[in-house]
């Protein structure tokens, strides 16, 4: 403990001269610092605090010296009295780590460090522990603050330097006291020792109060196109030159809409500041690098990148929220509630052809047809079973002998006690009728198929089963089938949408559909780092590619809605749904089918990490969200194009007809309606044609062909010559003679 004492012995002495500041040491009443630095720290009412004491080389007095102890122990104690923890440090490096882990926790971290700060804050910077939750208090200890060109104290670092210009006097002076993003230290407190302590309380002022008006400040803006968040117009770069603002060099881009260009003009309008587009690089949102090409300080690409490095202020333009990237950045209120989801080409009309197969669906015609086929042989065993029930023994009452016939019960009568012979007892049954079975399958048969036919049996049991038979084939196969025929050729039947993921896989196994995404996009880290089906879509999708060239990028989800839009029946695209829905708007929304929603995503506003406005940023944008302002701002957007697509289309119809009218004659001109009506015509319901029925004439025709085919061999067979039916007949006797023999053996 006598180590630690002894080096926060500084806090008796000034940290000396730096580049003019003038050094005082005051070998009396010493004391005095260590109250006033206890009044300031308790003027911030930290949860706890975190002193660095390292010895200076400045400071050669070896009277200084011989009193460190003891008003170390008055200091400690006096802040332990205003029950406040403290922690202290010697060693550089283990104080930078126990700043590090209060930034993982986000907890609020106030330090008091009683050393040059020269080498410090470059090691602050470096290890990016220059955060809003932490607060650095420099003990300077000579009359005047240092100069700006000799220490920059630059955002997001926060940082106090106590001065000492008289005896018992201390000023306080703050980096953060204004907005602009300068090192430029503001005197905002002081502390008497005579009079009354300190000015004012608290310590500083608050983040909310500084940051509420940017007065006028200029922010750097990272941008690139991507509709209907912004639309940007790119110009020649050999026209115009590249830019210098804070001394970074940019590209300045037009742009000229878009749902967060609003969203970004009435922040500026409420909170005072002004700012400039500056060109992402790659046009993208931007990702991580590889092993190879990460540096430490800056592991992302494109928009992000910029922040991370510090040459850009915020970034817009719906910028998804993931856990990689809250490593890097960080964000604001979410601006939007997304959610994930894949666009693929409208489903395409089936041909109408086979529209008398489509009433019922792949797994109903199976049981159908296993039901007509059943009810034949059920019908005909219902008719057989009472013949075989009714078989009973009765005796014969006649013998044969030769041609002579002996009635046994007339004998038995005038002979009781002579005769006791035992009669025979046989089976007595009534004939099935001929060919039972084959009328039962001919009659089911029909009966299905609506044709005219006998009542085949006058039971009450096969009665019953006919009827039932007959609803069945009338009131629910018929009437049924009628009803969905109708409404298939009212409205043509479609394949089956691909709404969700499982859809989708099957769709790119079986049928080779191509899954594209946008680059360096949030959609694109949900499939490389995602799990279960994600991860599946994404092996699928560079199985596809060759030459390691990843083919499956887009640069933007506008590009590949323009693929499907070009004709592209076997591709798919993988985004937001409101980018999504946007873009399909621009192309009409009858070629293109949205999925169902995939996953919840979020996009918000991203700043630098330890931003000193973020807090004041989010209770705009909070305020905003509540009053329903980001609704109605996207909602018009949407209104927008809307209006800009009606326009349009209304430009191409004309053109289309004029198009078509100077092709035909003057008295066939096509009017802009017709041509409206022709291109909307397979999106209403159209009266039934005999277009629609051509399935029915070719199951017509393939019937008549059949039946002409027979009747042809039948005619070649009754023209065949005696020679040729008798041989015909004699290869038919060895078929008849099995026939009798099966027969004989039945009996």
């Amino acid at each position: 403990m006598n180590k630690y004492l002894a080096a926060l012995g500084l806090l008796l002495y000034p940290l000396g001269s730096l580049h003019g500041a003038s050094l005082i040491i005051h070998s009396c009443n010493e004391s005095d610092v260590s109250i006033a630095l206890s009044q300031i720290i308790n003027g911030l009412r930290p949860l706890f605090l975190t002193i660095l004491a390292l010895p200076s080389s400045t400071l050669t007095d070896e009277s200084c010296w011989k009193y460190r102890g003891n008003y170390m122990d008055d200091f400690l104690q006096r802040l332990h009295r205003l029950y406040y923890v403290s922690v202290i440090f010697s060693d550089t490096e283990l104080f930078l780590q126990h700043i590090d882990a209060n930034l993982q926790t986000e907890n609020e971290c106030v330090s008091l460090i009683l050393y040059e700060p020269n080498e410090l804050l470059d090691r602050i910077h470096e290890r990016r522990l220059a955060h809003r939750l932490s607060l650095f208090i420099f003990y300077w200890g000579a009359r005047l603050p240092p100069r700006a060109s000799t220490i920059s104290f630059r955002e997001p670092l926060r940082t106090v330097v106590v001065t000492r210009p008289r005896p018992k006097a201390f000023r306080i002076y703050y980096n953060q006291a204004r907005p602009h993003n300068v090192s430029q230290l503001q005197l905002v407190n002081w502390y008497d020792g005579d009079n009354l302590g300190l000015q004012r309380s608290p310590l500083l002022p608050t983040a909310a109060s500084v940051y509420a008006n940017f007065e006028g400040r200029v922010f750097r803006v990272p941008v690139f196109h991507s509709p209907p968040w912004f639309w940007v117009i790119y110009s020649n770069e050999e026209d115009e030159g590249p830019k210098v603002l804070d001394g970074t060099e940019y590209k300045e881009l037009l742009v000229t809409g878009g749902r967060d260009h609003r969203l970004l003009m009435l922040l500026a309008q409420h909170m005072n500041f002004r700012f400039k587009y500056i060109e992402a690089p790659g046009r993208t949102q931007g990702s991580m690098r590889s092993d190879d090409d990460r540096d430490s300080n800056d592991s992302f690409t494109g928009g992000i990148g910029l922040l991370q490095s510090g040459q850009a202020d915020f970034f817009l333009g719906d910028v998804g929220l993931s856990w990689e990237r809250r490593k890097a950045i960080e964000f604001s209120f979410f601006t939007l509630a997304d959610s994930g989801a894949f666009a693929t080409h409208a489903p395409r009309r089936l041909n109408e052809a086979l529209a008398i197969m489509r009433p019922f669906k792949q797994d109903i015609w199976p049981y159908l047809i296993l039901t007509v086929l059943f009810s034949g042989p059920i019908f005909y065993g219902i008719i057989a079973m009472p013949y075989i029930w009714r078989r009973r023994p009765t005796s014969l009452d006649i013998e044969h002998f030769g041609e002579m016939y002996i009635y046994m019960d007339y004998i038995k009568e005038i002979t009781p006690c002579l005769l006791n012979a035992k009669h025979r007892r046989v089976l007595s049954e009534k004939q099935m009728p001929n060919q039972l079975f084959e009328k039962c399958i001919w009659f089911a048969l029909r009966l299905f198929l609506k044709q005219s036919c006998h009542e085949l049996y006058h039971g009450y049991r096969a009665k019953f089963l006919t009827i039932v038979y007959w609803i069945a084939a009338t009131y629910v196969l018929a009437d049924v089938y009628s009803a969905q025929l109708t409404s298939q050729f009212a409205r043509p039947a479609r394949e089956p949408p691909i709404n969700t993921l499982q859809n989708l896989q099957a769709a790119m196994v079986r049928d080779g559909y191509r899954l594209y995404v946008e680059k360096e996009s949030s959609s694109l880290e949900m499939l490389e780092n995602g799990t279960e089906i994600f991860r599946q879509l994404y092996a699928l999708m560079q199985r596809e590619q060759h030459d390691d060239r990843l083919d499956f990028l887009i640069d933007s989800v506008e590009a590949g809605i323009q693929l499907i839009a070009d004709g592209g029946e076997d591709k798919a695209v993988l985004g937001g749904r409101e980018t999504l829905y946007f873009n399909i708007q621009q192309y009409g929304a009858k070629y293109f089918q949205l999925s169902q929603k995939l996953y919840t995503r979020y996009s918000a506003v991203a700043v630098q990490i330890g931003c000193p406005f973020l807090d004041s940023l989010n209770n705009v944008l909070m305020n905003l969200f509540e009053g329903g302002i980001l609704e109605k701002m996207t909602t018009a957007e949407y209104a927008t194009q809307s209006r800009k697509m009606s326009k349009e289309d209304a430009r191409q119809y004309k053109v289309l007809a004029v198009t078509k009218s100077g092709k035909a004659s003057g008295n066939g001109k096509i009017s802009e309606f017709q041509i409206q009506t022709q291109i909307h015509d397979s999106d209403v319901i159209r009266p039934l044609s005999l277009s629609m029925l051509q399935g029915a004439f070719i199951a017509l025709g393939v019937g008549g062909l059949a039946a002409g085919t027979f009747l042809l061999l039948e005619l070649l067979f009754c023209q065949l010559t005696l020679g040729q039916k008798c041989l015909w007949l004699r290869w038919r006797r060895p078929w008849i003679s099995l026939q009798r023999i099966g027969h004989f053996r039945t009996k």
